[in-house]
């Protein structure tokens, strides 16, 4: 009988275990924040139809096609312009980045070395909405021609 409910309790704990994983993955717990120097900023930032960010090394920033938000999250507008960027605490150890065209809360870094990501909260804080931009793949000095994609072959041959 004894055995029976050890069982029964690690069924259950395999359950709960099981549903705070997704949880964590619906609500974007997972995101691993990171830290950027000021060299690491310039270029395209895109996010499909959140809209893109172009940062330039002196310090300006040019948004197409933003997206705006409303309390609800969901997009109601896009916002493009031109305006300036900052980060913070420091250039060499930027926890958030700002900018002074398109209303909304600062950006926070997260994604790889390789392929850094920007996201803000978008929306109530409490729901766990957020707008995603993913940095686009840097072409070489005198690289000329659209970026290329690169793809990983998994095992089996299948494409990633």
């Amino acid at each position: 009988m004894r055995e029976e409910r050890g069982r029964v309790a690690a069924v259950g704990l395999r359950g709960v275990v099981s549903a705070v994983a997704v949880l964590m993955l619906a609500t974007g717990c997972t995101w691993q924040q990171r830290q950027l120097a000021r060299a690491d900023i310039p270029g395209t930032w895109a996010g499909g139809d959140a809209g893109t960010l172009r940062f330039e090394a002196d310090g300006t920033v040019v948004a197409t096609g933003l997206a705006e938000y409303n309390r609800d999250g969901d997009k109601v507008s896009e916002c493009s312009g031109t305006g300036e960027w900052g980060l913070y605490p420091d250039d060499k150890a930027a926890k958030l980045l700002t900018i002074t065209v398109c209303d909304g809360n600062p950006w926070k870094f997260g994604g790889s070395k390789a392929h850094p990501k920007m996201r803000r909260g978008v929306g109530d804080p409490d729901q766990g909405n957020f707008q995603t931009l993913s940095r686009e793949e840097r072409k070489s000095p005198g690289a000329s021609g659209p970026p290329t994609r690169t793809m990983r072959t998994a095992p089996g041959g299948l494409d990633k």
